[in-house]
């Protein structure tokens, strides 16, 4: 199995005992927690065992009595560990039909949050007599977004109009998106979803009947795009979600006033943080329908994605493709919407992650330029997109400009995807984290070097500089390109013979022409190395390079961390258990996470 459980501790509430179980799946580092009562354990290993009667499963720990508050704690605690002890030996040897336990890791979600996120609402007016409104942050034919606050806090309300036939699939998309994130540092902490219910009759409660959503008397604001739908086919879902500092769209705008644009910093921050986010999203399989300037929230240096899934989306596309709101601020979001979407070929498979991408390029060039979605139109034009990007260059330098480009590709196949433009953007903050972290005694001596190719001219030049420069914390960018073995093995040779490389970071992704195994022989020569990163995606690894390579990380032992971008599970696993690097090694496998 590929799954590892822990057994985090329990809380207990009131009503029941709940443990805390973190599930870390082992091929993709991923994990999560969720929060889970006995009882639900407990059923899942009787099923298991009515679909393995032929088998015995570990014994389950029994459900003992609890009598005072010291022995009740002591019990839980004894309880707890014994679940633990049972999922160890269940997933070391899971019976031969283990689908269920499957399920359970892939899909098991917080039950304790799925009640928390849904809850039974019969009027308006019993959420607002908590709530203190403060302002309309946005209002638009399909919804409206007001702020209140409640005990200090700042808490907004979300209303969306869905038409009544879809409004229980757009309102399952917008729970499942919320349910498993329990990590708010890069979500804003939704609270609740939910309908305005009629409250139930006498007879609705004899039978048990479900209730339906309120039908809205607002006209029927769907006859502009369907027009078979009447008066009285919209409804409306509801969630309340925390709101911590302002919507990027709002600081733009004040930055723009103050004539004061984001630092290089400020930029790679808000860059880094929300392909963070993406990911995550992405990890648990989550595709947002749109990311907006409006939906990223920033407060100081904390940013987060809000409004995750949003409902309405689905007619402001319609709205939007079939023009309807050309003559309108609301009609400029057209430029969120990459070209293959643009095309209305609906039919064909659009890579949801790849749109992402586009999503964040669009946001990230408005926070560059401090522009609004009006002045980026033209967006959908390779042309725009370069004059867009020499912009950019000339503000923040290459790197942001080409993070802006290859997220904003015209083609999908060409754009890259969030992975790969968080690791560009990685590769821009590592100096800066080298130094105020990794070597904060050496600060004053280390010299930041950028290769961006390797020639014979560079050679020379580069051997009269770090005469000069003693240590060294080097990052060559080979991304693409042709390369001369003999080259890149002088250049390894010049730095071990002429300086002391603390920190080395090469981009080798998709060059042609590299010796891994020579490569990594280059490697052994920068003999005080503590930090490794290397992007090998695209690099074909032989077996003789991945024994070569294998033995020579092994006697490396100067290395305090190797972070690695590979394609090549021979060679990860190899490092994995050979090598005993689990301490130093950090791992992106790019092939299985996207």
């Amino acid at each position: 199995m590929q799954y590892e459980i822990k057994i985090m501790g329990y809380e207990n509430t009131a009503d029941n005992v709940l443990y805390r179980i973190r599930i870390i799946d082992l091929f993709t580092l991923d994990q999560r927690e969720i929060r889970v009562r006995y009882s639900l354990l407990l059923d899942l290993h009787n099923a298991m065992q009515e679909y393995n009667i032929n088998y015995q499963l570990p014994q389950f720990p029994k459900k003992e009595y609890l009598k005072t508050l010291f022995g009740e704690n002591k019990v839980i605690k004894q309880r707890e560990q014994k679940i633990g002890e049972y999922f160890q030996q269940l997933l070391k040897c899971p019976p031969p039909n283990h689908k269920l336990l499957l399920d359970f890791l892939r899909e098991g979600v917080d039950t304790i949050r799925q009640q928390e996120l849904q809850k039974e609402v019969s009027s308006k007016a019993e959420i607002l007599k908590y709530l203190k409104e403060e302002k309309i942050l946005k209002k638009a034919q399909f919804g409206k977004t007001t702020l209140y606050s409640i005990n200090g806090k700042k808490i907004i309300l979300h209303k969306f109009y869905v038409i009544q036939q879809q409004s229980d699939q757009l309102f399952l998309s917008y729970m499942k998106a919320h349910l498993n994130i329990l990590d708010y540092s890069f979500f804003t902490q939704v609270h609740s979803i939910f309908y305005i219910r009629p409250k139930a009759n006498f007879v609705d409660s004899m039978l048990g009947q479900v209730k339906q959503p309120k039908s809205s008397k607002k006209p029927n604001i769907f006859t502009n795009l369907y027009p078979q739908y009447i008066r009285g086919e919209a409804v409306k879902i509801y969630s309340l979600e925390e709101y911590e500092g302002q919507s990027l769209n709002d600081v733009i705008k004040d930055r723009k006033t103050k004539n004061k644009p984001f630092t290089l910093d400020e930029l790679l921050n808000i860059i880094q943080k929300i392909l963070q986010a993406i990911i995550q999203l992405h990890k648990r399989n989550i595709f947002p329908n749109r990311i907006l300037a409006t939906s990223i929230i920033i407060n100081n240096e904390s940013v987060k994605l809000a409004g995750i899934q949003e409902p309405n989306s689905k007619y402001k596309e319609k709205q939007l493709f079939e023009g309807q709101t050309n003559n309108t601020d609301q009609g400029y979001d057209i430029v969120y919407y990459p070209p293959e979407k643009m095309s209305q070929q609906f039919s064909q498979q659009i890579n949801g992650k790849l749109i992402d991408s586009w999503h964040f390029g669009v946001c990230i060039l408005m926070a560059a330029l401090l522009c609004t979605n009006k002045e980026l139109e033209g967006i959908h034009s390779s042309y725009q997109v370069d004059k867009f990007a020499n912009q950019v260059q000339l503000l923040y330098g290459d790197v942001i400009a080409e993070i802006i480009m290859l997220s904003l590709k015209q083609q999908s196949h060409q754009r890259a995807d969030i992975r790969e433009l968080y690791f560009l953007a990685n590769q821009t903050a590592i100096i800066k984290f080298q130094s105020n972290f990794l070597n904060q005694q050496e600060k004053s001596q280390i010299t930041y070097l950028t290769i961006n190719s390797i020639t014979q001219e560079q050679l020379e030049n580069l051997e009269q500089l770090i005469q000069k420069s003693p240590i060294l914390s080097v990052k060559i960018n080979l991304y693409k390109q042709q390369i001369d073995q003999e080259e890149i093995d002088k250049l390894l040779q010049l730095l071990g013979n002429f300086a002391e490389v603390k920190y080395i970071t090469m981009i080798l992704n998709k060059t042609q022409n590299l010796n891994f195994g020579n490569f990594c022989v280059g490697l052994q020569k920068l003999r005080s190395l503590k930090r490794i990163q290397l992007d090998l995606k695209g690099i074909n690894i032989e077996q003789e390079e991945i024994e070569q390579a294998l033995k020579i990380f092994k006697q490396m032992d100067s290395i305090e961390k190797l972070i690695l971008d590979c394609s090549s599970m021979e060679f990860i696993n190899g490092l994995k258990s050979e090598l005993k690097l689990e301490s130093k090694l950090v791992l992106y496998f790019e092939s299985q996470l996207i």
